[in-house]
């Protein structure tokens, strides 16, 4: 039975069931994950979360979905760059195939442009990062390097003008508010230990991936209702090392509903999230698997 590591449990327990947006604490920041995942906004990040089932008659079953981020960017640079280093620690216990995986890195999310005064154009978001994973389940510990690319339209207005722009809002009058953000990039993995000989080699990937975020009624509902879906594609490009014989294509589809029965002017809100993942994702240790969950979530 996969349990968690007390250290890192508790290293991550004040992010449990929490998202933060920008920085908390001025310089730290919390959400289910920095690798690999563009935080472009306005589409926001998906929040951390912790769980744990203790039945009285069987075995106990824990969930953790956490990471957070020590923003070491200077001020005159910190509205566009966030760099510094962060941790995150994934686990799955209640699932055919268990996940426990520890990420410790370095990251930086670099807006090449700063949104207001651009005068129409367009800008990116570009993501790096380079860690750590010891993947607990899987016995491996490895290195990965990995830069993406999201494009960030000049909004047009209100309207059905932005429907095709990424990472801008569009509005279907006052019963929708719609924002994609597409991603493209690339990563290595190199895996520097492994249990099975199979799984010890170096993989070039090729990444792709959209997020699409859906705010029902947003102006009668104040925003309450959060729709979120997210596709993403990874192939395996190449294989530097180790024995032949690439899974090349890896697919990963995410979808969750988030109602939040309290909200604050503040922006602090509470309520119930639905989850549903079905697919693989090799980065986190992730294998074809489908599951739902129901979680009661916090944002502050």
């Amino acid at each position: 039975m996969v349990r968690p590591t007390p250290l890192i449990v508790l290293a991550l327990l004040l992010c449990s069931s929490t998202e933060a947006e920008g920085q908390f604490w001025q310089r730290f920041s919390f959400q289910e994950t920095f690798t690999g995942k563009p935080t472009a906004r306005p589409v926001r990040p998906r929040p951390a979360s912790f769980s744990v089932l203790l039945p009285g008659d069987t075995t106990a079953s824990y969930s953790v979905r956490s990471s957070m981020r020590v923003n070491l960017g200077s001020e005159s640079v910190e509205r566009q760059i966030d760099v510094g280093p962060y941790v995150e620690y994934r686990l799955l216990t209640n699932i055919r195939k268990p996940q426990n995986v520890f990420i410790v890195g370095l990251a930086t999310d670099w807006a090449t442009r700063e949104a207001e005064g651009e005068g129409g154009r367009w800008s990116a978001v570009l993501v790096a990062s380079i860690n750590f994973k010891n993947d607990f389940e899987r016995a491996t510990k490895s290195m990965q390097m990995n830069l993406l690319f999201t494009p960030v339209a000049s909004d047009q207005g209100t309207g059905l003008g932005n429907i095709f722009r990424p990472n801008v809002p569009t509005q279907f009058g006052s019963a929708l508010e719609f924002t994609y953000s597409p991603s493209i990039g690339f990563e290595q993995e190199d895996v520097l230990r492994a249990g099975d000989q199979s799984l010890d080699r170096t993989v070039v990937r090729a990444v792709s991936g959209v997020r699409a975020e859906l705010l029902p009624l947003p102006s009668r509902l104040s925003r309450r209702i959060e729709l979120n879906f997210e596709y993403s594609y990874v192939y395996d490009l190449m294989e530097l090392a180790g024995p032949s014989g690439l899974n090349r294509g890896h697919q990963l589809v995410t979808a969750d509903a988030n109602v939040w029965f309290v909200r604050t002017d503040a922006g602090s809100s509470a309520g119930m999230s639905i989850k549903h993942t079905n697919g693989e994702n090799p980065r986190k240790g992730f294998r074809q698997q489908q599951l739902t969950e129901i979680t009661f979530s916090v944002k502050f």
